[in-house]
């Protein structure tokens, strides 16, 4: 049972959209706090949930994409993710589509292994993590226009070395995404993913 459904939450007096289009709605709420405080010009970040999958191959490779990310002008190493978007049945459809698409790959079994919110502060959105294994890539990708990817192959013991390092830096979701499916990993009795029990 959730102990906090019970507990004051602001109310929104007011609220203001300033952008709202497609990729991108940006809210200003004006609120009072159970308190009585005025909060006013709280900007809140109102994004689709996503998807995030950590795929192992039928080698022990983790499928690894090196990302262009504008905001930092950088590539990034990460999991292949996405948005979940309308004609998305589930998250879990949401993120075979992600994986078909970005890098081409396919089959493989999927696991639910956890959920979170990417930044409650000022986003709405959650997260949901997906583990697969045993698919492969059999096909090209179909990227979107603003999505410049590199695919890589990396062993999965050297992927939790690397995202380990307290001198890496990575996406604080997919550092996330990569403690569910140790932890599933850890404590499922599914006798599939034993050979990966060493390295959690």
């Amino acid at each position: 049972m959730n102990s906090d459904k019970h507990l004051p939450i602001w109310t929104v007096d007011s609220t203001e959209y300033i952008v709202n289009d497609r990729f991108l709605k940006l809210r200003s709420d004006t609120c009072t706090t159970p308190a009585g405080g005025k909060v006013n010009g709280y900007y809140v970040l109102e994004y689709a949930d996503w998807v995030n999958c950590i795929a192992i191959d039928k080698d022990g490779n983790v499928i690894m994409l090196k990302h262009y990310r504008h905001g930092v002008q950088k590539y990034m190493s990460e999991f292949i993710g996405g948005g979940i978007e309308k004609t998305d049945a589930s998250p879990l459809e949401a993120a075979k589509r992600e994986m078909e698409e970005e890098t081409g790959y396919t089959g493989g079994s999927y696991y639910h292994v956890g959920t979170s919110y990417a930044n409650p502060a000022n986003h709405t959105n959650k997260v949901y993590t997906f583990l697969t294994i045993g698919g492969e890539i059999d096909r090209d990708q179909h990227l979107e226009v603003g999505e410049t990817i590199i695919v890589e192959k990396i062993p999965f013991k050297t992927v939790i070395t690397q995202m380990s390092s307290p001198d890496a830096v990575y996406p604080a979701l997919y550092i996330a995404a990569l403690f569910h499916a140790m932890n599933f990993i850890r404590t499922s009795s599914d006798p599939a993913l034993a050979h990966l029990r060493r390295y959690t």
